[in-house]
């Protein structure tokens, strides 16, 4: 197959897969009555089939106990699975197809799936209570002197937990609990391989409100039920510690010492996160002894940075000495590359002199570049058009096409043997793939100084595997473009180095790499943008040092903001059948282009909405159905008003209405539209202080900007495209 034939056939593979996916309906379906009471005993299926060597006895129980409830009671306690939070008022909870409510929770008490409020129990019920109840609880059994009923309830609920013995509190019998929770948790992190809090996820995939794969999970890759049980410890953890309280953070650093010991990569990799994030926590708290423990129980690279950063400050001779030989065991036996340039520029600065950092050498090369600050959200997009009006090729990259050819180029070796690709192959995640095939790796690399050669092996394997759920390569239908030019235009085995370095060290190697790739003089240059008080992290240091060794030219660009005149904008107004994106339609576009001040082009057009106009809205707008009968339909001028747009920044009175509304309909034809924006009304409101309305209409009456046909697409556009030039003239003065 030619690369030319090949590349066709992956193209339609691309439009068949965005018609598939723009095909699918995202309205709520209409669903069976017990349709998640079946679907949640179809997951408990999967989990016992999948991972049942991964069970211990609770979990086991927890089947064949559920098995043996009727429907009803397994109703309830999927509908309370269902639900956040893990206390529930009996009152409240009420579903017509549950019958006799009250015997299915005393079958759910004896069985273990329900339980009352207890002490376990009591912080959750206090959660669940409305703020007002809250406060009278702790009134009826606190001194009303310890706190305000205006405090946050997050705050109410920590005061009441630890000053109220659940013992003496008054629960009503109303309330009740959740029962196995834990254990359904432990499952359903089998099932996703992350924690769920509650059944959501499979509900809002049975509603259609979410997208998860088709295919089933297989069983995660663990040898034993520790081995699972010890992961889903510190994922919990970890996921307990980013949602939970100082309260919590400190007990989980006062049980370091119990923690169980990591016995996969995994575990291993979640268990230095966490202490990476107690110790920071620590560190903000002012406990540095706490911090130095924590960080001392893990021998990841940021945990050792800390620990030598800490005792350097402690200013003290014994520290001092303790860090000097610790830097240089770090630099002789480096646990990564991220580590040995820490330790490195650490060590130069502190033992011999050097005034400034890696980092801020770096800094200091970079050169300046003053864009629209239209473009302020946007700095990466913003240099991208630059370069391009330029007349270079420029690419957004990042890590996508390096992740993109290195999973293309490995495929079969990363998925050999694996059902799911939903997650990084494991091989990757333990550091055993380049050991494991190294010959064919190398052989693999070698290729990829013969790039006709090397993109029919990457075609061949896109058009077989385009569109399969995967964890390392992203669909996208300009990866191919960026894939080929970093292939032909790089020096002679840079890439090579690259794919190496992430087959060595996925871990340490999959991310960091620079925002943009041009094409410069037949050569790939890579920058990376930076704005003010943006620095160079640890990960992005490092993989600018490595691209520079395999012979890559470097530049680091810092971005000033300014108001460019020749700036294009185009000006947009629209006329809608209702006020939601994706339910209303647009059945008006007005817009004019505009560069330096002056209008240079308009656009305008009626559509047919394909939906009737309601009669309050033709009295506002006065377009009725008889005016777009015979209007075209957005599809038939989405690429006339895409060629308008151009490169141009997307401005209108309130933008997100307009932009909203225009961005809904492209997506409804399978289409992406991404434009930088400003608001008129906004910037109106910043720049000209003191007006009692910012609607159009009342600026255009303050600054006598004329509106004759207020609510017709064009005029509305015409007049913002006014008020903008007032903006600009005020950001342009300042």
């Amino acid at each position: 197959m030619s690369i030319a034939r090949a590349r066709d056939h992956v193209r339609a593979e691309q439009r068949r897969f965005r018609r598939a996916q723009a095909g699918r309906s995202w309205k709520i379906r209409d669903l069976p009555q017990y349709y998640y009471l079946t679907n949640f005993n179809d997951f408990l299926k999967d989990v016992h089939a999948l991972c049942f060597d991964l069970l211990g006895q609770a979990e086991l129980d927890f089947l064949s106990g559920f098995a043996a409830l009727p429907r009803d009671a397994q109703a309830t306690y999927v509908r309370m699975a269902n639900r956040r939070g893990y206390v529930f008022d009996r009152d409240r909870f009420v579903y017509d197809e549950i019958e006799a409510q009250d015997r299915q929770w005393d079958r759910l008490i004896q069985s273990g799936f329900a339980e009352p409020i207890g002490p376990l129990l009591f912080r959750d019920w206090l959660s669940s209570l409305a703020k007002p109840d809250l406060a009278l609880t702790m009134a009826d059994s606190m001194c009303e002197t310890l706190f305000r009923k205006s405090w946050k309830k997050d705050r109410l609920v920590d005061l009441a937990a630890t000053h109220i013995d659940p013992h003496d509190a008054y629960v009503s019998d109303r309330y009740i609990g959740q029962g196995r929770r834990d254990v359904l948790q432990y499952m359903l992190f089998l099932y996703f391989g992350r924690i769920e809090d509650n059944l959501q996820v499979l509900t809002h995939r049975d509603l259609g409100l979410v997208r998860l794969p088709e295919s089933r999970p297989t069983s995660p890759d663990y040898d034993a039920v520790e081995d699972a049980k010890t992961a889903y410890f510190y994922a919990q953890a970890l996921h307990d510690f980013r949602k939970g309280t100082d309260r919590q953070s400190l007990a989980l650093c006062e049980s370091v010492q119990s923690w169980p010991e990591p016995v996969c990569e995994r575990s291993t990799g979640h268990r230095d996160k966490l202490l990476q994030k107690l110790g920071g926590w620590a560190e903000r708290r002012g406990d540095l002894e706490v911090a130095l423990t924590l960080y001392g129980r893990s021998d990841a690279p940021l945990c050792n940075e800390r620990v030598v950063r800490i005792r350097w400050n402690r200013d003290d001779d014994g520290d001092r000495a303790w860090c000097r030989t610790r830097l240089e065991g770090m630099i002789e036996n480096p646990a990564s590359d991220q580590e040995v340039d820490f330790a490195g520029d650490f060590y130069s600065r502190k033992f011999r002199k050097k005034r400034t950092s890696a980092t801020t050498d770096l800094l200091r090369t970079a050169t300046t570049l003053t864009l629209d600050e239209a473009y302020r959200s946007q700095p990466e997009r913003a240099a991208l058009h630059h370069y391009k009006a330029q007349g270079m090729t420029a690419y957004r990259t990042e890590n996508v096409p390096w992740r993109n050819l290195f999973g293309l180029l490995f495929w079969d070796l990363l998925h050999h043997g694996q059902d799911t690709r939903r997650r990084v192959p494991a091989k990757l995640r333990n550091g055993g793939f380049y050991g494991d095939y190294r010959e064919e790796i190398e052989r693999r690399l070698g290729r990829l100084d013969q790039p006709s050669v090397i993109m029919l092996d990457l075609l061949r394997t896109l058009s077989v595997h385009y569109g399969e759920d995967n964890a390392l390569v992203h669909w996208g239908s300009r990866s191919l473009d960026r894939i080929q030019a970093l292939i032909l235009h790089s020096p002679r085995g840079a890439v090579a180095a690259m794919l190496r370095s992430m087959a060595q060290d996925w871990i340490g190697t999959k991310d960091g790499f620079p925002d943009l790739m041009l094409i410069d003089d037949g050569r790939v240059r890579f920058v990376e943008i930076k704005t003010a008080g943006d620095s160079i992290r640890r990960n992005q240091l490092t993989r600018l040092r490595q691209l520079t060794q395999a012979g890559y030219a470097i530049q680091i660009v810092k971005v000033n903001w300014a108001v460019d005149p020749d700036q294009p904008y185009v000006v947009v107004d629209v006329e809608t059948t209702g006020g939601r994106p994706g339910l209303h339609r647009l059945t008006e576009i007005g817009a004019v282009r505009m560069i330096g001040g002056e209008i240079v082009a308009e656009f305008q057009t009626l559509l047919n909405p394909q939906r009737s106009i309601p009669p309050n809205i033709t009295r506002i707008t006065g377009i009725d159905n008889a005016m777009v009968a015979s209007a075209p339909h957005f599809i038939e001028v989405a690429e006339r008003f895409r060629e308008f747009m151009g490169d141009s920044i997307f401005a209108a009175h309130n933008v997100n209405f307009d932009y909203g509304f225009i961005s809904a309909e492209y997506e409804m034809i399978d289409q992406r539209f991404r434009h930088p924006k400003i608001c008129t009304c906004a910037s109106m409101r910043r720049l000209y202080p003191g007006h009692r309305s910012y609607s159009l209409k009342n600026l255009c009456r303050e600054f006598e900007i004329d509106l004759k046909q207020h609510h017709r697409a064009l005029c509305d556009a015409k007049a913002a495209a006014e008020l903008l030039k007032l903006v600009n003239e005020k950001r342009m003065a300042d």
